[in-house]
């Protein structure tokens, strides 16, 4: 209930009919959140299938608490408040909430009656939008192979995020904020091509600054403070910052212009 309420206050401004999949911009990690909803829908309507209710609940609870509020809405934050209100990348995080929750009320419909029904009220309109959950088909998932590259990359990165948050333990202690640092990964030859690809949804999984890959291969993740200048709205570092408004970004800048 938590995790709904707070994907649906992100989406108070959000146009379904006007943003949709098709005509917003995915990044990488938006594309991996949907991927990882797809896994999900198919695993659940199998569990359905089967009346095995204990599997469709254990797998919801490890969605939300794990693929959702630990991960991609931790994350995404910063897009959802940061950005100008109209920006692609805040319209594109929005587009994928609006899936998420609209998916997760469905398969949530059979076994949390009542709780379906509130979220799918509050959800924005949209034309053709039924009068209520359980007047809706559940939605169609796909299942991820295990040696798929969505697989493989979510794994990886999220490998080198939770080594991440370990070494960032110090650099906290250290009065500094995770968006200060700077990690350059010794990652192992079978990972580099992985993380070479995806530096920058690295590092804006692990919510630092800038993440760069080290000429070492032994799984190591160095933490150094970022470069350049803080920008005083979002709080990450950047070497160019906005000429009219030289402490924030041109991110920041463009958002309160």
């Amino acid at each position: 209930r938590n995790t709904a309420r707070y994907m649906l206050g992100n989406l108070s401004d959000f146009n379904p009919s006007e943003h949709t999949l098709e005509t917003v911009s995915l990044s990488e990690l938006d594309k991996l959140a949907l991927g990882r909803l797809d896994d999900l829908v198919a695993r659940v309507n199998h569990a359905y299938e089967n009346y095995e209710f204990h599997t469709v609940y254990r797998n919801l609870v490890d969605y939300v608490a794990v693929d959702l509020s630990a991960l991609y809405l931790d994350v995404v934050k910063d897009r959802l408040y940061s950005d100008r209100a109209d920006a692609p990348r805040r319209r594109a995080v929005q587009a994928v909430l609006f899936t998420i929750t609209s998916a997760l009320a469905r398969i949530a419909a059979p076994i949390l009656c009542f709780t379906a029904e509130d979220v799918w009220k509050h959800m924005p309109d949209w034309e053709g939008k039924a009068s209520s959950v359980h007047l809706c088909d559940l939605p169609e998932g796909k299942l991820l192979a295990e040696d798929s590259p969505e697989v493989l990359t979510w794994n990886t990165l999220r490998k080198y995020r939770d080594l991440s948050g370990k070494a960032l333990e110090e650099f906290r202690a250290q009065k500094h904020r995770s968006e200060d640092a700077c990690l350059t990964i010794h990652a192992p030859a079978e990972d580099r091509e992985i993380l070479g690809q995806s530096l920058a949804t690295f590092a804006e999984l692990a919510i630092v600054s800038k993440a760069v890959l080290g000429d070492e291969k032994d799984g190591r993740i160095e933490v150094s403070e970022a470069p350049g200048t803080r920008c005083e709205r979002c709080w990450r570092w950047y070497e160019e910052m906005s000429s009219d408004a030289p402490d924030v970004c041109l991110r920041c800048a463009e958002a309160l212009t």
